[in-house]
């Protein structure tokens, strides 16, 4: 990956320290834990001082048996992951008194006792359980495979039909109220639209699929790869970022890893702060560099914003599909702004940009100041330092920027799949 992971807030989109896609998974192998606690017959009443405790389980019990059944290595881990599924209201201490602990204490899961009700994205998710596992019996058959635009979707559904399926449930009272809890679902990243292009509509033409492969089975430790906070989280995100590093390069139009920005920037450090006069010539370089790249002039003939590449050279435009101007300024679009503010270095702002009507950002340098202030591959530029820009060509938007010697604020639109990297 080129950019940096970002968590943009949006027109529908509620702020979040964290994807809905990631808590979503962290429910469902809540969910799936307690199922299974529940075959192995751990989950059930218990007596403490003449008082019955419904539903419930015992500390040790289920840290032996998480270790035991493989789903942490260590009684350790087993506590850590626990912990994490009690901070998003899975799981709770009979008498809310204690965390989850190693010891002879009664533990009850929020959905035996109905309070995970009061957490309105829980109770969101247990409603779109409940709506896949309704939808995916054969005699409703909603979900399946369908062929559109010479793409196969599998395990789709209609916007329409699943309106139909509410209204007949009764889950809803009318086809307007299942249009909403559509896109209740939509912005928790519950469903998507197959092509991230549409919100949720009440149209036959319109396909959609859960973001969740409810069947999969999970572990407990998985709860580690989405958990914010978590240390072996925040080492997997360690070694998946120093992978990406070795992955890619970020050359500049002089199409030579010599030449390319984290060259320059390294090349730079090397010097400190010295006056000397090899120290000058550096940054007279870079910032020579730094306008060519904002101006397009490349020293051969060539625009910047079509040479910026991979390892191996591609200059494969990075965006998934094409939006047009009037999709980013549809009310329903999918995209969200961001306002990022970005500090020029020596070398440059670390990013280039491709396009015309709208222009998008191609390639960003991972160790440059576009990637600490937040900018990613495959957004959209809506406007530069307050100029609206997005029926502009790449070479205008890149003289706007070029004008801005220190800094540079840029208002930009993420498709929401991408807004939480």
């Amino acid at each position: 990956m080129l950019g940096t992971a970002v968590i943009a807030s949006g027109s529908y989109r509620r702020s979040r320290s964290g994807s809905f896609c990631k808590i979503n998974e962290i429910y469902l192998i809540g969910d799936q834990l307690r199922e299974a606690l529940q075959d192995a017959s751990l989950i059930k009443n218990r007596k403490y001082h003449l008082r019955t405790y419904r539903s419930c389980i015992v500390g040790k019990e289920l840290i032996d048996w998480l270790v035991k059944n493989k789903h942490c290595n260590s009684r350790e881990a087993a506590i850590d992951g626990m912990k994490i599924l009690q901070q998003h209201s899975l799981i709770h201490h009979v008498c809310d008194d204690h965390e989850i602990k190693d010891e002879v204490l009664f533990y009850r899961f929020r959905r035996d006792d109905d309070t995970y009700m009061q957490d309105k994205d829980l109770s969101l998710f247990y409603r779109a359980l409940e709506l896949y596992n309704g939808l995916s019996t054969r005699t409703v058959g909603i979900i399946r495979s369908y062929q559109q635009d010479g793409e196969l979707y599998r395990n789709a559904f209609q916007g329409s039909e699943f309106v139909d399926y509410l209204l007949r449930e009764g889950t809803v009272y009318s086809r307007e109220d299942a249009v909403i809890l559509g896109r209740r679902l939509l912005e928790n990243d519950t469903i998507r639209h197959v092509t991230d292009d549409f919100h949720f509509r009440d149209d036959s033409r319109l396909l959609y699929q859960f973001t969740l492969d409810f069947s999969q089975r999970r572990h407990l430790a998985e709860v580690f790869n989405y958990a914010p906070h978590s240390q072996k989280r925040h080492d997997l995100q360690t070694d998946k970022a120093s992978s990406s590093r070795r992955q890619f390069q970020f050359h500049t139009p002089k199409s030579s890893p010599t030449h390319s920005p984290e060259r320059v920037r390294k090349r730079r450090s090397t010097c400190g702060n010295s006056d000397s006069e090899g120290g000058r010539g550096n940054a007279s370089s870079a910032k020579a560099d730094r306008l060519r790249s904002m101006s397009g002039d490349s020293g051969n003939g060539t625009d910047c914003s079509e040479t910026a590449t991979e390892q191996f050279g591609t200059t494969r435009s990075v965006l998934l599909r094409h939006a047009s101007v009037d999709e980013l300024e549809s009310p329903d679009t999918p995209y969200i702004k961001q306002t990022i503010k970005i500090q020029s270095d020596p070398v440059g702002y670390g990013f280039v940009i491709r396009g015309n009507s709208p222009t998008y950002v191609q390639a960003v340098d991972p160790m440059g100041p576009a990637a600490v202030a937040g900018l990613k591959v495959r957004q959209y530029l809506y406007s530069v330092n307050g100029v609206y820009v997005l029926r502009s060509d790449h070479k205008t938007v890149g003289k706007l920027i070029m004008q801005s010697v220190s800094h540079v604020t840029l208002v930009v639109m993420t498709h929401k799949r991408d807004a939480g990297l």
